[in-house]
């Protein structure tokens, strides 16, 4: 299956409470239906968005700490959401092809969170600064960006929002990265694109 793991190796304050109802190990199962993944990616002359399925995944949690989480994303499912028909299935190909992510030959991309330090008062309601590491196309990258985690009795969930340089993981189609941006003109496409996540588990 196509995928991309989202894996975290964490050590976070206590959240509200004690959601595992105790003080043994619990993996929360995430719900691949209340969870989400999105993208946008914008260009000279506008942008496109769209969403990515989450297969599986699990949150780790002990003496109401969140210890780990791995989500698993299946990227044969990149899919465009500001367009339709004919359009929409060209660009959800091409995304997948060489061209982009390469999906056939790099069927996983990763993303892993090796930190979190807490945060006070970030906009957003972010409460903790996540950093890791993305590998996308066998390339692996250093990331940083804010997250918010919040635990209850029946749900914990994690969220944020990254922006990529898609030329770190050699992205290369009408990038100004790999090509002359005054060649390119109005046909330029931003190296910079944005994932935003939330993921929800329970028992």
């Amino acid at each position: 299956m196509n995928t991309i793991i989202v894996s975290a190796a964490l050590l976070l304050a206590p959240l509200v409470g004690n959601p595992t109802g105790g003080d043994e190990p619990t993996r929360l199962t995430v719900n691949s239906k209340t969870s989400s993944l999105a993208w946008e990616g914008k260009k000279v002359t506008g942008s496109h968005n769209g969403d990515i399925q989450i297969s599986s995944g699990y949150i780790d949690m002990e003496n109401g700490l969140i210890t780990g989480a791995t989500v698993i994303i299946d990227m044969t499912t990149i899919n465009t959401l500001d367009l339709e028909g004919g359009s929409k299935e060209s660009l959800d190909g091409h995304l997948k092809s060489d061209d982009f992510f390469g999906v056939e030959t790099y069927p996983t991309a990763q993303f892993e969170l090796t930190q979190l330090n807490p945060l006070r008062g970030e906009e957003g309601g972010a409460n903790f600064a996540a950093m890791g590491t993305v590998t996308i196309k066998g390339k692996t990258e250093n990331v940083s960006f804010p997250v918010k985690v919040s635990a209850s009795p029946r749900e914990t969930t994690i969220s944020g929002e990254m922006v990529l340089d898609r030329s770190k993981f050699d992205v290369q189609f009408r990038s100004q990265s790999f090509f002359d941006a005054a060649t390119l003109g109005d046909k330029l496409i931003y190296d910079e694109f944005t994932i935003k996540f939330e993921l929800a588990a329970g028992k």
